[in-house]
């Protein structure tokens, strides 16, 4: 039987369902079944989560401030609350039973929010690399460094990937229990690993706008699913 992944529920607008369906085909390709988790109802959000072998938190949009205890400046996007209250409860719920993780995009951020650190509201003005670029989505924009001795290590085979960018926010102070695995050539941080801890893993870009074509990107899928079946 296939390993499910849940994902909290990101919208059903056109563009959404087409952000949905790179993550559906990055999980299928590696052999899993994709559960979207409706969130009106956070408690019932957390036991349908719960039933299955992993949870992905998605992209989207910023992380509200307010979690890691700042007020939004003027270049923060606006929340969504809904998302913020589901993907801790989840996370939390997800930890105390130490089934897999990965993170990507907001995912890694709430994630970092969740363990007690905090985030750059918008590097725009300080980043000297370019992190935002939609159209490049597929093909990648600059490259991240990747510590070798780590799980991201092991599973890109590489101390260098190029990697695409669709942020404009980024980690700054690192939560407790997590280590910086990887860094992008301006020195922001671009993945994380939660230590002691059997599988999270959170990476920064969006691997599954890459993966069709990239057989590392794939592998985080690959490897995370195989990590899931493991489990069951």
């Amino acid at each position: 039987m296939a390993p499910k992944i849940a994902i909290p529920q990101m919208g059903n607008d056109l563009f959404r369902q087409y952000m949905k369906s790179k993550y559906e085909s990055s999980l299928k390709r590696a052999g899993a079944e994709v559960v979207w988790i409706e969130l009106d109802d956070l408690e019932q959000a957390v036991q349908n989560a719960l039933e299955c072998d992993g949870l992905l938190l998605p992209g989207g949009a910023d992380v509200n401030p307010g979690l890691y205890g700042q007020e939004p400046t003027e270049k923060c996007g606006k929340p969504n609350t809904l998302r913020d209250n589901a993907e801790v409860k989840m996370l939390k719920a997800f930890f105390e039973i130490k089934k897999p993780v990965f993170c990507i995009c907001r995912g890694v951020q709430l994630l970092n929010v969740f363990c007690g650190g905090t985030l750059h509201q918008d590097i725009k003005d300080v980043q000297t690399c370019k992190h935002s670029d939609f159209l490049s989505k597929n093909k990648g924009i600059h490259y991240v460094q990747v510590e070798t001795d780590s799980r991201l290590g092991f599973c890109m085979e590489t101390d260098a990937v190029f990697v695409n960018s669709i942020h404009h926010q980024a980690i700054d102070k690192l939560g407790s229990g997590l280590k910086a695995v990887a860094t992008s050539e301006d020195g922001f941080v671009e993945a994380v690993e939660m230590t002691d801890y059997p599988y999270c893993l959170g990476v920064q870009w969006h691997p599954e706008h890459m993966s069709k074509r990239n057989e590392k990107q794939q592998r985080l899928f690959d490897l995370f699913v195989e990590t899931c079946g493991a489990e069951k």
